[in-house]
């Protein structure tokens, strides 16, 4: 999830919150606490991850090689095959760990890398750490393995009273986060995308998954986001966990949760699923360096941590430029693709300008029935009609399949969301990362996204565009001829008319109608 997840982020407008924002108050700066400052490894050359790529990267001068990865199964196995490679450094950079089936297969993979002597940072959001902290505590035990916490909310020398006393004036820094997703290995080869680690971006949710896409890399960009990943571990932001209140480990746990991890490794992949995993071909290419790669000019675009200190007037958004500038030469097509849409007011006018001159722009995002985050829908309905209004083409996912509304009105009623943030100009350019089309990402939490110029890299692009925007995937938001919102979609091969929210459910609509009606697009 992209910004602050469930139901947190709006308890914060309420006063039963005081506590809970109290504990990023009167926080001193990171520098305070014991940190040695590190970098990535330059002398990697010798690796075997090197040798396996470096041919390809000297064949190519001046690009870099790419590797779409829109398989869940597939992107979680490419990645325990890239830490099961490592042989100098494993860095990882994440908004949401988990400690759940999947998250405890990667994690295991860091256990084994660092206890042959591999060197592994992990940096990590604040925001959903209560559900890793505890295994947090005991990873970092290990000798090789070292996590920092960005932006905590809390530190060890903080009394409860002073948390109370300044809450309030703390507010702003407690929701800006590390929206940041990437893992390097070897500062050879990377991931970067929109996925967090946890069941639903795998395909292994027992209640949603969500459609994402993330990118493999080799060549000269690997080497600027070690240099992103530095700017943060070695940022004013970033503590270690030895500066949080958090209980220090016992030895009885530190070895209970290697057991179990190892446990949990041995019998999910010796099951009927494990088994298809380590059957999967592209996985077991990575070491050898025979992953089939597309070799495209790129850059990142990555921002730097001390925007959560930058006023919103002042906050400058890397990921946010480029797509305006690639945007505003399009000449042809501006395709965007974002879980969670809300444009504002300037927004619109952008959009709506950009087909004023011609250029079709094609959106794609959640519907209220596939949604994880119903007040970021709640939002972005503002701005619908005078999108559709203005010709832009506007599809919402469909839940998959159209599920009962008795659930928990904070939690989704579908089995199948977007979660990928992709934006595609003149099917010649790609931005893709982590950066959603909305305030948080522009203003508040801090993004990252790789541009690349690959007409080749855009048509599988345009393929998964293709497949989600089809009347059997999506709605069609459209107008009446009495200028009325419609819903157009297909089913069992007919076409069908919806003038609500399809298959939301009550609970969802009523929802969505409550957060329609509070001041918080900004912070959305």
């Amino acid at each position: 999830m992209y910004m602050i997840p469930h139901l947190r982020h709006f308890c914060l407008i309420s006063a039963t919150t005081l506590l809970l924002l109290a504990g990023c108050a009167g926080r001193p700066p990171a520098t305070m606490y014991p940190r040695q400052e590190s970098h990535a490894f330059e002398d990697t050359s010798n690796t075997a991850l090197a040798k396996a790529y470096g041919h390809a990267i000297q064949r190519h001068t001046g690009e870099s090689g790419f590797r779409l990865l829109s398989d869940g199964p597939e992107a979680l196995m490419m990645r325990i095959a890239m830490v099961n490679a490592a042989e100098r450094s494993i860095d990882l950079q994440y908004f949401d760990t988990r400690e759940d089936k999947t998250g405890k297969l990667v994690l295991e993979a860091i256990c084994r890398a660092a206890d042959r002597g591999v060197r592994v940072r992990m940096l990590l959001d604040d925001w959903n750490l209560d559900d890793f902290e505890a295994g947090a505590v005991i990873l970092n035990a290990n000798p090789h393995i070292e996590i920092r916490v960005f932006n905590p909310y809390s530190t060890r020398n903080q009394s409860i009273f002073s948390r109370i006393a300044n809450a309030p004036s703390y507010f702003d820094q407690f929701t800006r986060r590390m929206h940041n997703k990437a893992i390097i290995v070897d500062n050879q080869i990377a991931i970067m995308g929109g996925r967090n680690l946890g069941d639903e971006y795998f395909e292994a949710g027992k209640e949603i998954n969500l459609q994402d896409v993330d990118i493999f890399s080799v060549g000269p960009v690997v080497r600027s986001m070690s240099q992103s990943f530095d700017r943060y571990w070695n940022g004013n932001e970033s503590f270690p966990m030895s500066a949080l209140n958090l209980p220090a480990p016992v030895s009885n746990d530190i070895y209970k949760l290697q057991d179990e991890m190892a446990e949990h490794w041995d019998v999910l992949l010796q099951s009927h699923v494990g088994r298809e995993l380590k059957n999967m071909p592209l996985p077991h290419e990575v070491k050898k360096g025979e992953v089939p790669l597309i070799w495209a000019k790129a850059k990142l675009a990555a921002d730097n941590p001390d925007k959560v200190n930058q006023s919103i007037e002042d906050s400058v958004s890397a990921p946010g430029i480029q797509i305006d500038k690639l945007a505003n030469n399009a000449r042809h097509e501006f395709i965007i693709l974002t879980p969670y849409f809300v444009p504002m007011k300037g927004g619109v006018t952008w959009l709506n300008g950009l087909v004023k001159r011609g250029v079709a722009v094609r959106i794609v995002t959640n519907s209220l029935s596939s949604t994880d985050m119903v007040p970021a829908q709640a939002g972005y309905s503002h701005y619908r009609e005078a999108l559709v209004k203005g010709g832009v083409e506007l599809y919402e996912i469909k839940s998959s399949p159209p599920k009962s509304a008795k659930k928990h009105m904070f939690k989704p009623s579908s089995q199948n969301g977007l979660h990928a943030k992709i934006y595609m100009i003149d099917r010649q350019d790609l931005v893709i990362g982590s950066f959603n089309f909305d305030p948080r990402s522009l203003h508040l939490n801090t993004e990252q996204a790789l541009v690349i110029h690959s007409p080749a890299l855009c048509a599988q692009i345009s393929r998964i565009f293709e497949g989600i925007s089809s009347p059997q995937s999506s709605y069609r938001v459209m107008l009446t001829p009495k200028g009325t919102l419609v819903w157009v979609t297909e089913e069992d091969g007919k076409t069908v008319y919806y003038d609500f929210n399809p298959h939301a459910g009550f609970w969802r609509i009523i929802t969505n109608d409550f957060f329609a009606i509070l001041p918080i697009d900004d912070d959305l």
